[in-house]
């Protein structure tokens, strides 16, 4: 990540990473709505990290398109056998840095410290309720388009159809099989931002 933070980029490369034209990201830059260089006068623009970064997190464009690496999962079940074989069925199908929780207060640690891309949530937590967690996750800015799995053995199927109403962008009742969890947090991580929930504000 050192590297990337170091980068300069150019309008062509931000307009990937925002998923627009030159042509959008030149007018951005000449309006100061994002903000670096020019190449001696009249020349290309260039764009620091730093400064894209914060523009992005200010037009709510998902991070993960500037940040390069492994996807970072995170795991909060108060049951240790599900924050033992989920991390360990993660790691054998992809390239993902895993980290678990067993409350709702070490998940805010978590995602806080490590933004994480996917959050694997269970609903009935020992010290909090994870519908409040998920909808803590969706307001913050910087993991406001974090995918957010819930995971219960205990809702029935009304109370699962109300989980995307918190941010909830998925669902599976447990006992689930670990091929499909696996499936689902791949398909989550290929979500459209459009479909990103967006719940009331609420603050950690």
């Amino acid at each position: 990540m050192s590297d990337v933070k170091n980068k300069v980029f150019t309008s062509g490369e931000v307009a990937a990473i925002c998923g627009v034209s030159p042509d959008t990201v030149s007018r951005w830059f000449d309006l100061g709505q994002i903000e670096g260089y020019r190449l001696g006068p009249g020349g290309d623009r260039r764009i620091p990290y730093d400064n894209l970064r914060l523009f992005m997190l200010n037009h709510g464009i998902p991070l993960e398109r500037l940040e390069e690496g492994e996807k970072r999962i995170l795991v909060v079940d108060d049951d240790p056998y599900y924050l033992d074989v989920i991390p360990a069925a993660l790691a054998k199908a992809g390239d993902y840095k895993v980290y678990v929780a067993s409350t709702g207060f070490d998940a805010g640690t978590q995602v806080a410290e490590h933004n994480p891309h996917v959050v694997i949530l269970d609903i009935h937590l020992s010290d909090m309720d994870g519908r409040m967690v998920c909808e803590r996750v969706k307001t913050r800015a910087e993991t406001k388009s974090s995918r957010i799995l819930a995971i219960s053995g205990y809702i029935d199927d009304d109370e699962a159809r109300l989980l995307t109403d918190y941010g909830f962008d998925d669902y599976l009742k447990k006992p689930f099989s670990l091929a499909d969890l696996c499936s689902r947090v791949e398909h989550l991580l290929d979500l459209p931002i459009s479909r990103i929930a967006r719940p009331k504000q609420t603050h950690f």
